[in-house]
């Protein structure tokens, strides 16, 4: 009996070892807390929740400032060079001057563009995150198909499985650095 309380207690041990080693060295690695200085400034600029920064930055770039999607998306934010000249007229800067490559001005441009997302869909976060990844045009006309949203201001249905999945793991993502950082 001894010898099993033994066992039991170094497994007991090594999985509090476990656990604390993937806690502080692990997940940090893998969700890391990158441009926090750009991110808190914008997020509070723009009414936003780091942690939902922090998701989008993951889910989007993986946190490379040099990223391109194969909807030619750049930078952290993944903005698209038509919504980045579009967001940075609204913002009253001169779009021609804008480098979306540049940390700084993407969390920015791409901060603003989330409010003003959120802004146009009541303030529900999965409306305004499927209009920042399917666009805003889609959305709206999903919202107006009754098959798709009974209220039309929450989606019931979101008719593209990327954009569906993209919803789901930023809003994961989000939850976990909201738990990891306390954000």
């Amino acid at each position: 009996m001894i010898r099993f309380i033994k066992k039991l207690f170094t497994l007991a041990v090594s999985l509090v070892l476990l656990a604390t080693f993937g806690y502080c060295v692990v997940l940090p690695r893998v969700l890391p807390l990158k441009y926090q200085d750009m991110v808190e400034k914008y997020a509070a600029q723009y009414q936003l929740e780091e942690s939902l920064v922090y998701g989008v930055i993951f889910c989007e770039s993986r946190f490379e400032p040099e990223a391109v999607s194969s909807a030619d998306a750049v930078g952290l934010m993944q903005v698209t060079k038509e919504t980045g000249w579009w967001a940075a007229e609204q913002m009253g800067l001169d779009p021609s001057a804008i480098d979306l490559t540049d940390p700084d001005t993407n969390i920015r441009i791409g901060c603003w563009y989330l409010h003003w997302l959120n802004e146009k869909f009541d303030g529900v976060q999965e409306t305004a995150l499927a209009g920042y990844n399917a666009g805003h045009g889609n959305v709206a006309r999903w919202l107006a198909d009754e098959e798709m949203s009974r209220d039309g201001i929450t989606l019931d249905e979101i008719p593209y499985g990327e954009t569906k999945s993209y919803v789901k793991r930023v809003e994961l993502a989000e939850k976990i650095y909201c738990f990891l950082y306390r954000l």
